[in-house]
């Protein structure tokens, strides 16, 4: 008996061998699938945009949060061309606070010529990790996050220097989100541009929702404030070293809105201070469209609202006549 048993034993670990090189075979062909399929296909995210944009000279670029993700839906870079014959990419993303920002800067610079950034500001985005961090890591915007070896050494940096969970890049390296998608981030049915021909009827109801959703813990401390001031202050020390001039910006919202924002006077001071000492003017447009009918829902501009803003404000910032 003991003599029949030994053939298998001595198989046993060549066994092991073959079924773990097959398991790798096919993780590795799904990989290489959804890689191309899920985040090579599409240009949604700010990172799927940059990868056939390899190359171009971009003479606007623009990043922040939702509220400048209008532009694209309102095609102002195509409305810049042709007024004016310069170009525009807008890199904002959905909850994006500082940090993330800074995350797409990094490989805009590494992949674009940038001549000119606009900075679109919210305190909400300065409020804590949950916009900066978190939005790093999550699993649906690293789903939507092209495998490149530069974006891989961004990361890294951010995980080793900025405190951005490690597994923020074990993801990204083995395509986990990739095959297996997660929508962790709930909007609570912020459709953005499939909305933004809509006109959004006033509700204070849905002004309240939508402050709790983005300062879920009240009024941003001012150490954490001050905390994202220096990562915006990094993604500047970035601009600055590639010769890219800023152009800091807040974007228009109704006064309902921005009249329930917690601490934004002083929010506003501090932003002010800090531009102020890199040279760096902050354009507060934030009043400048009142009718709500310009608006697609509590705080973002419809069509016709981003018409007006580049026909009246947006047009002579970039190009003075």
């Amino acid at each position: 008996m003991e003599t029949a048993r030994r053939p298998l034993t001595r198989s046993a670990p060549r066994t092991v061998v073959l079924f773990t090189g097959i398991f790798l075979a096919l993780y590795i062909a799904a990989f290489v699938f959804a890689e191309h399929m899920v985040a090579r296909s599409e240009t949604q995210s700010a990172f799927q945009k940059l990868l056939p944009a390899q190359g171009e000279q971009v003479d606007w670029l623009v990043l922040g949060a939702s509220h400048a993700l209008p532009l694209a839906y309102g095609d102002v870079p195509a409305r810049l061309q042709q007024d004016t014959g310069q170009s525009m990419m807008v890199l904002a993303e959905i909850g994006a606070g500082p940090l993330y920002s800074r995350f797409v800067f990094e490989q805009a610079l590494h992949d674009l010529d940038v001549k000119h950034l606009i900075y679109v500001a919210d305190s909400f985005a300065f409020g804590g990790e949950e916009w900066n961090e978190a939005r790093v890591a999550d699993r649906k915007l690293l789903r939507q996050t092209p495998l490149r070896p530069s974006t891989a050494q961004i990361l890294a940096g951010l995980v080793a220097d900025e405190g951005v969970d490690p597994r923020a890049l074990l993801d990204y390296l083995t395509g986990f989100s990739k095959l297996n998608p997660a929508d962790r981030f709930s909007q609570g049915g912020w459709r953005g541009a499939a909305d933004f021909d809509r006109s959004f009827r006033p509700s204070r109801h849905a002004v309240s929702a939508r402050i709790a959703y983005l300062y879920p813990k009240g009024t941003p401390e001012a150490k954490t404030v001050e905390h994202y001031l220096d990562s915006l202050d990094g993604l500047f020390d970035l601009a600055d070293a590639a010769g890219v001039e800023v152009l800091a910006l807040k974007l228009p919202v109704p006064k309902t809105f921005r009249d329930s924002l917690p601490g934004e006077a002083a929010f506003d001071a501090v932003l002010r201070g800090r531009l102020t000492s890199r040279g760096i003017v902050l354009h507060d447009l934030s009043e400048a469209i009142v009718d709500t009918a310009f608006y697609f829902d509590t705080d973002h501009l419809n069509a016709d609202g981003v018409g007006a803003l580049y026909r009246d404000h947006l047009l002579a910032l970039i190009a003075p006549k």
